[in-house]
């Protein structure tokens, strides 16, 4: 299964292929708990902005509700850009996506090789207040749509054509469609300034995917191809990202989501009466990103495993097919190594409460991302960016 969790749309599958999307209000917590059928793995697709440090706590938030209370196979967050490119088939090359809406704009690269779809790059803005915008109608035939288009283009340059209606009957004028669109095509442009600028050769734009609520606007066609390149334009469906979600989940489309920096937990073993230091793995250059740390497969460590003598914390690694646990004394703060090449950084997580802990990993857009220590009495998990301040918890999304 496949949800767009911004837009709530669903896709399911069976053996007779995609079914239909379905549209949802209440939240996917509410809308699997409905279901009659049994779910073999979920991919959600959600805003970019979910993918930065504080976004973690939103991802964690549905990963609590959705995995841990519900029992889902929640197999991967994806970013809904990605999601949308991973719902069509296309050849490789570099894909713009350009999601407007009347409050703001996301415009993300993707770049496509064979059966993985990747994120080059992402920028957001807010649009500023302005005249409320909506698209207008669309046109009934070609020769009107032939029109409005000539029209919106005169008036850009023409004052003399702002007064005229755009589509008849409907007394809506060009200058209006114009005032009103203006602030999104603003933040569209700073957006994709930064964008397109930072794109290597091999990253160049093959097609433009209009997404959002004004993805069929008469403007935003032209927006687009102006402030970024010359490349076809196509007009992404509602459920575009949650079928590639689907996709992903069904194992069609990947979309890798891989560590760049070696992490780990520092932990001490008391061996044979013997202080000795040693690591808990989190993630290697080029390994996933893994929403929960398993266990190494070696059975769980009986032996006490101590920050200093006068704390002791046991590591309870378990066998590969349960979670990575640590248990933490009153006042322990347990510390995470970053290497990236020779470089070494260590990242204190706040105090805790005693108890024992699962591990697990969110990504971020830059930086190693964000670990997450769930209590197992079921207590509120606590999120350390690694790249940030730390002692956030789920509670906090901004």
């Amino acid at each position: 299964m496949g949800i767009d969790v911004a837009a709530g749309v669903a896709v399911t599958g069976a053996a007779d292929g995609v079914r239909p999307p379905e549209s949802f209000v209440s939240g996917p917590g509410v809308f699997l708990r409905g279901l009659t059928e049994p779910v073999d793995g979920l991919v959600l697709a959600v805003p970019e902005q979910w993918f930065d440090a504080a976004g973690a706590a939103r991802r964690e938030a549905l990963y609590g509700e959705l995995a841990e209370g519900l029992g889902m196979p929640l197999r991967q967050f994806v970013p809904r850009a990605v999601a949308a490119v991973a719902s069509l088939e296309q050849s490789s090359g570099g894909h713009l996506v350009c999601r407007l809406e009347a409050d703001g704009v996301v415009a993300a690269v993707c770049g496509v090789r064979g059966r993985s779809v990747t994120l080059c790059g992402v920028e957001w803005r807010a649009a500023s207040a302005g005249p409320p915008v909506g698209s207008p109608r669309e046109p009934q035939n070609p020769q009107e749509a032939r029109r409005a288009a000539l029209l919106l283009s005169r008036a850009r340059v023409q004052a003399r054509y702002r007064a005229a209606p755009l589509c008849l009957p409907r007394e809506v004028t060009a200058g209006a469609v114009l005032d009103a669109f203006a602030p999104v095509e603003q933040s569209l442009r700073s957006a994709l300034l930064p964008l397109l600028a930072g794109l290597t050769a091999s990253e160049g734009v093959t097609q433009v995917l209009l997404d959002g609520g004004l993805r069929r606007h008469p403007l935003a066609g032209a927006a687009v191809q102006e402030a970024a390149t010359g490349a076809p334009v196509c007009v992404l469906e509602d459920h575009a990202a949650a079928l590639g979600a689907f996709l992903v989940a069904r194992g069609t489309v990947r979309i890798p989501e891989t560590a760049r920096h070696r992490l780990s937990l520092r932990v001490h073993r008391v061996h044979q009466g013997l202080l000795t230091e040693a690591e808990l793995p989190l993630a290697v250059p080029g390994g996933p990103v893994t929403l929960s740390l398993q266990g190494s497969g070696r059975g769980p460590v009986q032996e006490p495993v101590r920050e200093s003598v006068q704390k002791p914390v046991q590591e309870s690694v378990r066998d590969g097919a349960h979670d990575a646990t640590v248990d933490v004394p009153d006042g322990h703060r347990p510390e995470v190594l970053i290497r990236l090449g020779d470089t070494e950084i260590r990242v204190p997580s706040p105090a805790l409460r005693p108890g024992r802990y699962r591990l697990g990993l969110h990504s971020a857009g830059n930086g190693p991302g964000v670990l997450t220590l769930r209590p197992e009495d079921g207590g509120e998990t606590v999120l350390l960016p690694l790249s940030g301040p730390a002692g956030a918890r789920t509670g906090d999304t901004e």
